[in-house]
C-alpha cells in the first residue's frame, strides 16, 4: 500500500482504517479508480486497466485483492479507499462485493455501488482475447470517464 506524501488527521484516520487490509492493497490509497478482483492479476491485465484507466482520466489505480478478504472487510477496504470509481474484473469479486454491499452487481455492466458508479467484467482478462470483447469493455470503461464529468460539473 502506498501512502500519501502528506499527513493530517484524515490521511491518518484513513490509513488506521485500511492498516488491517494492508496485504490486499497494492497501490496508491488516494487513487482515482480502484480495481477489485478476486486473485492476483497478471502482469499484462494489470498494464491494460491501467492504460484504460489512464484513457478515462483516472491514472494509477489501486488494486484490491478480493481474494484475501471476507465480504465485510471487502466492505470497510472499498469504503475506506473511497475512490471515485470502482472497476470489477471478474464475476468472483463482483459475487463477493454484491454479498459484502447486499445489492446486486451485474458484471458487464455499468452500475452503482453505494452510490459510486462501477464497471464489472465476468473476465477482464478472458475479455482481452477477443477484439469484440475488447471493445465492449473499453466501452463500458468509458462510461466512468462520462460519470466523472457529470460530478464536476453538477
Amino acid at each position: 500500500m502506498k501512502k500519501p506524501a502528506k499527513s493530517n488527521m484524515y490521511v491518518n484516520a484513513k490509513l488506521e482504517s485500511l492498516a488491517p487490509f494492508d496485504a490486499a492493497i497494492d497501490g496508491d490509497v488516494d487513487a482515482s479508480a480502484c480495481i477489485v478482483s478476486y486473485g492476483a492479476l497478471p502482469a499484462g491485465v494489470k498494464t491494460a486497466f491501467e492504460a484504460a484507466c489512464n484513457g478515462v482520466g483516472m491514472p494509477d489505480p489501486v488494486y484490491l485483492d478480493a481474494s484475501q478478504l471476507a465480504p465485510a472487510d471487502a466492505f470497510a477496504a472499498l469504503e475506506g479507499l473511497d475512490p471515485e470509481a470502482v472497476i470489477i474484473a471478474d464475476d468472483v469479486a463482483a459475487a463477493l462485493l454484491a454479498q459484502a454491499y447486499r445489492c446486486e452487481v451485474a458484471t458487464d455492466t455499468y452500475g452503482r455501488l453505494f452510490g459510486r458508479p462501477y464497471v464489472a467484467f465476468t473476465s477482464f482478462e478472458a475479455d482481452l482475447a477477443q477484439e469484440r470483447t475488447k471493445q465492449r469493455d473499453w466501452a463500458l470503461l468509458k462510461t466512468l470517464r462520462r460519470s466523472s464529468e457529470r460530478r464536476k460539473h453538477a
